[in-house]
């Protein structure tokens, strides 16, 4: 004969543990676990200075953590001395490399989109990068930092 009872806890059994399953996950979902995609060295961080109107070399390095993340946008500004903000222009748009525990220094060419507009003295340079991440876009800003500071002459 057919337990109806025992059959019946057993499927309460499964459907709590289904439900325990899918309410961790929606908790996971939604309060988010801190999973980083790099840490920034900033002391490593440089810039050149010069005229609004050439070249400026920016050094960087950070610390990759992830590799299921992709850069789909790379945004320069320029805060000049009168923190006016500015567009920038990167030799590159896209860049990538493995993640590692180790720091990774990269270096790119930057220009200013209108020179003429930008006042001389102290600038800091603002960068967003946004990636196509698994859990959708992540936008992660370059620190603020003093090795992010130079001088427009």
């Amino acid at each position: 004969m057919i337990d109806v009872e025992n059959i019946t806890k057993g499927i309460g059994v499964v459907t709590a543990a289904f439900a325990l399953v899918g309410g961790g996950y929606t908790l996971y979902d939604k309060v988010g676990f801190d999973d980083p995609i790099l840490t920034w060295a900033p002391e490593h961080f440089s810039i050149t200075s010069g005229p609004a109107d050439g070249e400026f070399k920016v050094s960087v390095a950070r610390e990759k953590h992830r590799d299921d993340c992709t850069v789909e946008d790379f945004i320069l500004d320029i805060r000049d001395s009168e923190y006016i903000v500015h567009k920038a222009k990167p030799s590159i748009t896209k860049f990538m490399g493995p993640a590692t525990d180790k720091v990774d220094t990269f270096a790119y060419k930057m220009t200013i989109e209108n020179p003429s507009e930008v006042a001389k003295g102290e600038a800091t340079l603002v960068a967003y990068i946004h990636y196509g991440c698994p859990e959708g876009q992540v936008v992660v800003n370059y620190p603020d930092h003093q090795n992010l500071r130079f001088n427009i002459l």
